[in-house]
């Protein structure tokens, strides 16, 4: 018979006082104060076969290489391999910049915090490690409503973002939950609901989880024996409503909390012999048609002059104070800038790398599973996914193992808007291709798939 043994634990994560805000890029100044604290969560599973983790953090996301960081330094203290485990993010707009590339950049403060953020989550996963005890594990899911679709149209017909109630939306949370064995008693709670973290916007310059934070210490209240870890759905089309108030923090995180406790209580079929599985699969995501070298120097030179007479108003603005040209800059200028300078660079060496690489990433825990997938996804992905799956239960989640940008479907993107023509994953200032979509959901699905097969072999 298969025993299964689990352990979890937390550590802070709460940045200084003064780092940059992600998110907003309206933000030009650092933070002003700490509403609520920012928390790490590590989750150790073992079936004395296979040893994987469950890392879920207050931050809005990190890219391939700082996963990799991530998993090294994990893999270094606690001896789980890098490659079983799973790195998630709440995504939330109320927390610090974060930069875990190997390569410093100029930020002292946010690289200083940056290995801090990286020992901190390993020194949990570790500490779960040695806390596990036997186990059992049941799934559950109970209705929860405060998430609306964002993608509005408009009487002239564009996309913005606002309010769309007639939009797709997954209208629960999928729940988790681990007891320890011989006590009977709660020591994890793992739980998913598909919405931003974006209740609070771009004025709010406190540090806070949102509501997945307020959701989480609201279930701890509930179950004083475990520990709770939030794993964002897929939600790029997702925010919470109403918005804009520490007060609708409170509100969504306790109607989701309340929510996340009732499918906890109701779940009465908890596996005591549940095996483990872990899988990835790495894509690529293919780019748009690649300009020549003439016409990425004449994009360079048109987006050069968008950026100077963007920094010219600045300075007109300041006066003889001195200003930030990189701060005055509109952060969509910016991100071309930078990209259609390394396309250009790339064409000029004949280096250009037209495609940008991801993986996706299953973890099976009986006959629940979850998959991560990178970057900011549409609700339908995550839908698609989830009814496609091999598995009974299945949980699809974004902002896991790297950030690539929005992944919109490819019925949305000849409707442009916010994630189809200014935040959709690009590369050299060009986005993937309009069908990356499927490409996404063919990789979660062999994810998925290994670990069905490795279970039933």
């Amino acid at each position: 018979m298969t025993e299964l043994l689990a352990g979890i634990a937390r550590a802070h994560v709460t940045p200084p006082v003064g780092m940059l805000m992600s998110g907003y890029a309206s933000r030009k100044t650092g933070a002003m104060g700490i509403h609520d604290e920012l928390c790490a969560v590590a989750l150790y599973l073992t079936d004395d076969q296979i040893e994987t983790a469950l890392i879920s953090a207050d931050i809005i996301g990190i890219g391939r290489e700082g996963t990799e960081r991530v998993r090294e330094a994990c893999a270094a203290v606690s001896g789980v391999p890098g490659k079983n485990i799973l790195i998630a993010f709440s995504h939330t707009h109320g927390g610090p910049q974060t930069d875990l590339r190997r390569t410093d950049s100029i930020d002292k403060l946010k690289n200083a915090y940056g290995t801090v953020l990286v020992h901190k989550i390993a020194g949990a996963l570790s500490e779960a490690k040695f806390k596990a005890v036997p186990a059992r594990v049941g799934y559950g899911r109970q209705d929860c409503s405060f998430a609306m679709n964002r993608r509005e149209q408009t009487d002239e017909g564009n996309i913005v973002i606002g309010v769309n109630p007639d939009g797709p939306t997954m209208p629960f949370t999928d729940v988790i939950r681990i007891d320890r064995l011989e006590e009977r008693e709660p020591l994890a709670v793992v739980f998913s609901y598909a919405c931003h973290g974006t209740t609070m916007g771009g004025d709010n310059l406190l540090y806070t989880a949102d509501y997945p934070g307020e959701a989480k210490r609201f279930v701890d209240r509930q179950f004083p024996t475990a520990l709770s870890s939030f794993i964002a759905g897929c939600s790029g089309d997702i925010n919470p409503y109403p918005r804009g108030q520490f007060e609708y923090v409170e509100q969504h995180g306790k109607q989701l909390g309340c929510a996340v406790v009732q499918a906890a209580l109701d779940i009465e079929d908890m596996q005591e012999d549940a095996r483990i599985a872990v899988a990835r699969h790495e894509f690529q995501f293919q780019l748009g048609e690649q300009p020549s070298l003439d016409e990425a120097r004449e994009k360079l030179a048109r987006i050069q002059a968008t950026a100077d007479e963007e920094i010219a108003k600045a300075k007109e603005k300041a006066g003889d104070n001195p200003i930030d040209e990189g701060k005055a800059l509109n952060w969509f200028t910016a991100r071309m800038l930078r990209g259609t300078e390394a396309l250009v660079k790339a064409l000029e060496s004949g280096q250009a790398e037209l495609a940008i690489p991801g993986e996706t990433q299953a973890l099976a825990i009986g006959d629940c599973a979850i998959v991560g997938m990178p970057g900011e996804i549409l609700v339908r992905i995550g839908m698609e996914v989830a009814e496609r799956s091999p598995f009974p239960r299945t949980i699809a989640i974004s902002h896991t193992n790297g950030a690539v940008g929005y992944v919109p479907t490819a019925e949305q993107v000849p409707l442009g808007g916010y994630e189809v023509e200014r935040a959709r994953a690009s590369r050299y200032g060009i986005f993937i291709e309009p069908q990356s979509d499927q490409v996404l959901i063919d990789s979660a699905l062999k994810s998925l798939q290994k670990c069905y097969d490795a279970l039933h072999q």
